[in-house]
């Protein structure tokens, strides 16, 4: 029998469109899918839409949180409450094509070296057209994602890597996974295929410069949790500090770490000076 999948679907005020994203979780040609809902205290009609389709359909679980928690304490939720093997993130607003599902868990079935498997994507709404992501690279990865959440992994795997981590409350949580997977040694497949189609809103000015600001709390994290890894990758100090103009202004930040890699050398070339003559 085919491993169980649950989809996991937080939804906030999302009413509008929760109902396409699950529907299309509906029409997978696999056929051993859960669909674990979680609603964030919505304040527009998403609980009684849920509801409904949880009524309807036989394999969605459907849970409430008590005050609104956002998506890294829902998502943790719903995924220890599934009952699937392998687990598969969906946004509220986005949807995945039919056959996403059954191609992603055979790769997983037949290769247990690699722990996360996307596909090519789409954006539609606002905008439509390809998403034109950069391959995966285990060093480009680091400086610029290319895994967005809707991509399936091992729930013991995603347990074994600490969850989505509480310190992402500004965003990108599933970019933090996935360096967590790969630092354990975990391999990334990509589906050759639009698979997974990414909703877009017009966004104003006010909401772009929150962006931008948000962004910058983003990396600031992302490379305090993962210090190791960035530098460790050859490429660290060619990107952040001399060539990429988008990185300048953590010029700072980074000299810092240079500053204290310098000291932890010099510290260990005195240790081992004294104990070579002892």
């Amino acid at each position: 029998m085919s491993k169980k999948v649950s989809v996991i679907i937080p939804c906030f005020n999302k009413g509008k469109y929760v109902k396409e994203s699950i529907e299309s979780v509906i029409n997978q040609t696999y056929q051993n899918i859960e669909i674990v809902c979680i609603d964030d205290c919505s304040t527009d009609n998403s609980y009684e839409i849920l509801k409904e389709l949880a009524n309807k359909y036989g394999n969605i679980v459907l849970l409430q949180n008590e005050e609104n928690k956002g998506v890294i304490y829902s998502r943790n939720i719903a995924i220890e409450k599934a009952t699937g093997e392998y687990i598969l993130p969906l946004d509220a607003d986005d949807t995945i094509e039919p056959t996403y599902v059954e191609k992603a868990a055979k790769i997983l079935d037949e290769n247990p070296n690699i722990g996360i498997v996307y596909c090519k994507a789409r954006m539609f709404g606002s905008i439509n057209k390809h998403w034109d992501l950069p391959d995966f690279d285990k060093s480009n990865i680091l400086y610029d994602n290319c895994i967005f959440c809707s991509a399936l992994f091992r729930k013991s795997d995603f347990i074994k890597v600490g969850m989505y981590k509480d310190y992402m409350q500004y965003g990108y949580e599933d970019y933090d996974l996935w360096l967590s997977f790969i630092e354990q040694g975990f391999e990334v497949y990509r589906i050759n295929e639009i698979l997974f189609n990414y909703r877009q809103f017009k966004k104003d000015e006010h909401s772009r410069s929150k962006i931008n600001l948000l962004n910058n709390n983003i990396w600031k994290t992302l490379i305090k949790n993962h210090m190791d890894t960035y530098l460790e990758d050859k490429q660290f100090w060619i990107k952040f500090h001399f060539k990429h103009e988008k990185y300048k202004k953590y010029r700072k930040l980074f000299n810092i770490f240079l500053i204290l890699s310098i000291i932890e050398l010099i510290i260990l070339i005195i240790i081992g000076g004294l104990i070579c003559f002892q």
